[in-house]
């Protein structure tokens, strides 16, 4: 078990190596400042993210009239993360390096209905083309976005998935790991706090404070599938009516559309469990262009997340909103405008801003978040990268 000071040094070391990240470069004077902490404490935290070969000299500042300070940069070559997320008929990969940029990216294909040998199976054969032997070395570890409605069998699942790979491995669900993509990319203030809302197969909420997530205890949820937007609506199996996965859910907004006649015909939605996805960004797209029913079955679904983010966020003082989901990135305007509509006007009325933005991390938030939540675990000085094997895949830090 690592000793008091040496989890405070890896602390410190973490928040030095985010501050050189958000600046591109700074000088030791400014960290010290920025952490509220002495001079010596960063200093001997930089030499021990030198030696690591994380941080680099990178000249000096503009001489103020006295010794120039040192400025630090992140080695971008220095480490790097994969971001995996499960789709129902894909994988999706995503390389990140340390200052945030996407180095590789694939996607690979899945079996209908398939087992997790076939989904482990497919992570190596992707793993083996995102990660080739010449670069696997500096490869620190693996996040895995825990997909939607897995369920309690998910940690028995991701183990099997996972065994034997030989990187270390972190999960969290889906609207975290979205956060973190959104995060990394600049698409959020640097501290306080900022809700994400992630709309794949169900709709899910992660609030960040500073960057990080707020984990939620063991066994709570961060969905908001089962937030009342009406109370005289359809009953629900929690025991509710009105819920707001009945409106606004993936699987809701394409039911609505496949009722409509002649519109899933018309926009070739295939209308079943492994083209869920690209069903959704089809019915988007068909609304960011002008298509009135798509219109309409989108913005009626965006009624239903505005109330119930409203209801979610209003009472913790939220004041950043970002939605991410690809049936939301492919109408950024349209949902945008809505939410200012339904969202921001409403925060005006009672003398608060509030900011609300739609997300367009690529090539997929959830992957790009869950290489950012390894880096964030294993690029300390204190955690092996992957030239230090670990003895095989760990399920530590799962969120949510």
């Amino acid at each position: 078990m690592p000793s008091t000071g040496g989890r405070r040094a890896s602390a410190t070391d973490a928040a030095i190596l985010e501050i050189v990240r958000r600046r591109s470069e700074t000088s030791r004077v400014e960290i010290s400042r920025e952490l509220g902490v002495t001079p010596a404490t960063v200093t001997y935290a930089v030499k021990r993210l030198l030696a690591a070969g994380l941080l680099r000299e990178a000249g000096f500042a503009q001489s103020n009239g006295g010794k120039r300070a040192s400025l630090l940069r992140v080695n971008d070559q220095a480490r790097w993360a994969i971001g995996c997320t499960i789709d129902a008929d894909r994988l999706s990969l995503a390389g990140v390096d340390l200052t945030g940029a996407l180095r590789a990216r694939i996607a690979v294909p899945l079996a209908p209905s398939p087992t997790p040998t076939q989904i482990g199976e497919a992570l190596r054969r992707a793993l083996s083309m995102i990660r080739p032997e010449t670069q696997a070395h500096s490869a620190t570890g693996l996040g895995i976005a825990i997909p939607y409605g897995i369920g309690a069998e998910g940690p028995d699942l991701l183990r099997e998935i996972t065994e034997g790979l030989g990187i270390p491995v972190i999960s969290a669900n889906s609207p975290a790991c979205a956060a973190l993509g959104s995060y990394w990319s600049g698409e959020q203030p640097e501290s306080g706090l900022c809700a994400t809302v992630h709309m794949d197969a169900g709709l899910g909420l992660s609030i960040l404070q500073d960057g990080r997530p707020l984990q939620p205890g063991p066994g709570s949820s961060s969905t908001l599938d089962h937030v009342s937007i009406d109370p005289d609506g359809p009953p629900c199996e929690c025991g509710g009516s009105g819920c707001l996965h009945q409106y606004a859910s993936a699987r809701a907004i394409i039911a609505h559309a496949s009722r409509l006649d002649g519109l899933a015909r018309d926009l070739g939605l295939l209308l079943t469990d492994s083209s869920l996805s690209s069903d959704i960004v089809l019915i988007a797209l068909a609304a960011a262009r002008g298509e009135g029913r798509a219109r309409d079955v989108l913005v009626t679904a965006l009624e239903a997340v505005a109330q119930a983010v409203w209801s979610a966020t209003s009472a913790l003082g939220i004041r950043a909103v970002v939605l991410s989901g690809p049936g939301l990135q492919a109408a950024p305007v349209l949902v945008g405008e809505t939410m200012d509509r339904l969202f921001t006007a409403r925060a005006r009325n009672l003398g608060a801003e509030v900011a609300v933005s739609v997300s367009q991390v690529q090539p997929h938030p959830c992957a790009v978040g869950a290489a950012v939540l390894a880096l964030q675990t294993f690029m300390t000085p204190g955690h092996p990268s992957r030239s230090e094997p670990t003895g095989g895949a760990s399920l530590t830090g799962k969120v949510g």
